[in-house]
């Protein structure tokens, strides 16, 4: 709500229907005790009705991007990470978004993912670029947004290269820690660097 891109509420919080479909998950970043950042992936396959808000607001270029290598082993499978935030304090914290995004790798590994998909402000392009990402779309208004986004994309063979070339992105690479826990929702130990 900070950046006014949502309606503020009551709460102060967010939510939309792709929180409670069975393909998204939400991780969060804990200091201690205190919540400091999140973000959701949304998996999805070509041929069945999993939902999520890129594939919404732009389906001919999700579908595109799906159909893309048929002959790969991950062929027709997808992730979209959305809804990275972070706590006001935190807002200049760009360690947390290697965090979330190391996390949100292990899931598209754990997936076998194919096409990864960001939807992003104008201004958050070069950033993403930088994480491997090109734009697959113009801007266009995005669910429950006040303001439009552009489609990135990036997939699977190029996430292999920027995660082994930036270790703190990498989930298999040693600074993660134990994640057997991850999937049933117990605490996993993340670092930005060796301790």
């Amino acid at each position: 709500m900070a950046g006014g891109h949502i309606e503020p509420n009551v709460t102060e919080r967010f939510s939309d229907v792709y929180d409670d479909m069975p393909n998204a998950s939400t991780i969060v970043i804990y200091d201690a005790d205190e919540p400091v950042a999140s973000v959701r992936t949304c998996t999805f396959a070509r041929g069945t009705d999993l939902r999520s808000p890129a594939l919404d607001a732009f389906p001919d270029e999700v579908r595109a991007l799906l159909d893309r290598d048929r002959s790969g082993p991950f062929s027709g499978r997808g992730i979209e990470v959305t809804r990275l935030v972070r706590v006001p304090e935190a807002e200049n914290n760009q360690g947390l978004v290697f965090l979330l995004y190391r996390m949100a790798g292990y899931v598209a590994l754990c997936a076998h993912s194919q096409v990864h998909l960001a939807c992003v402000r104008g201004n958050h392009a070069p950033f993403y670029r930088r994480l491997g990402y090109e734009p697959a779309s113009e801007l266009k208004p995005y669910p429950g947004l006040s303001c439009a986004m552009r489609l990135m994309a990036s997939d699977r063979r190029r996430y292999d290269e920027v995660r082994r070339a930036v270790p703190v992105m990498d989930p298999l690479g040693g600074l993660s820690g134990n994640l057997a826990a991850f999937f049933q929702g117990g605490p996993v130990s993340l670092h930005l660097r060796k301790v």
